[in-house]
């Protein structure tokens, strides 16, 4: 004698298609689609009805409702892209300050440099012109003494 035992995976899926079967010969009519429908207006109706009610409350008793929580929402996601934009151009900025000042400090150290390169000309030029001076005097002293 040979037992008929199914493989549970086989049990179910056979289970899996007979209710399937069902369902669809159940449901695939005009008679459930339309009662189907006209059900699903009815609760929508009701929705809107306690939406009305619930949105008469809040303004009785001056509280927000939400749609005024939705604004404040967008007002906050709003003002953090700001924020965040801000943050960047700030950080930007800051960079840029901080290059600029490295920059400014090479360019004092050149400008010192140069100073004092030009201090130390003007010296030799003063030196040069007294010295060239002096032995002008010294010729003309001697021109008059002869």
């Amino acid at each position: 004698m040979e037992s008929k035992q199914l493989d549970p995976v086989e049990f179910y899926k056979n289970l899996e298609k007979y209710w399937n079967k069902r369902i669809h010969s159940s449901t695939n009519c005009p008679t459930f689609t339309r009662a189907f429908g006209k059900s699903f207006e009815n609760h929508l109706d009701q929705v809107e009805i306690q939406q009305k009610v619930i949105n008469n409350w809040l303004t009785q008793f001056n509280l927000s409702k939400k749609d005024d929580f939705a604004e404040l929402a967008n007002r906050k996601v709003d003002g953090e892209d700001k924020l965040d934009d801000l943050e960047e151009k700030l950080y930007t900025v800051n960079v840029v300050l901080k290059n600029n000042y490295s920059e400014l400090k090479k360019l004092n150290k050149s400008l010192s440099e140069m100073l004092c390169g030009m201090e130390n000309e003007v010296k030799d030029l003063k030196v040069h012109k007294i010295k060239s001076l002096k032995n002008e005097l010294e010729e003309l002293k001697r021109l008059f003494e002869d």
